[in-house]
């Protein structure tokens, strides 16, 4: 196996837990300035998709965001019907402001819903050119 160099790794921010605005674009500057270019977030991390959008501003970063989740009930469940995950993508273009989403996944497996109704949702985003690349996040082997 080919070892890449220190110069090759690519180093993302999780943004889940990013707390509030201030602490939370600070946190996003020292993490540009670290080097870091990949940033992972979620519509359903409430705000998190703005906050990231006025952090990343004029900069180069690669932004990866998740749907298919559904609130109900004060919890947030798994949606994996194409009309939402065309829907939680058309929101996370809007809340990002013009920023590109790099790379959008489905971020968890609905089990009300067959599988290959989500992919193939993701891929008629990827084929629209809605998005750059498409991906699956929270899947066991049989799902992958």
């Amino acid at each position: 196996m080919d070892w890449l160099e220190p110069s090759e790794l690519r180093v993302g921010l999780g943004c889940m837990r990013l707390p509030d605005e201030r602490t939370g674009i600070a946190t996003i500057e020292a993490a540009l300035e670290a080097g870091i270019t990949v940033f992972d977030t979620a519509r359903a991390y409430d705000g998190n998709e703005q906050l990231l959008a006025r952090a990343l501003r004029g900069r180069v970063a690669r932004v990866v965001t998740k749907g298919g989740m559904t609130h109900i009930d004060g919890r947030w469940m798994p949606d994996g019907r194409a009309k939402t995950i065309r829907s939680d993508c058309e929101s996370s273009l809007a809340a990002l402001d013009g920023l590109p989403i790099d790379l959008f996944l489905v971020h968890a497996p609905d089990p009300r819903t067959p599988w290959r109704t989500t992919v193939r949702a993701l891929g008629r985003l990827l084929d629209e050119g809605v998005v750059r690349r498409i991906g699956v996040s929270n899947v066991n082997r049989g799902q992958l």
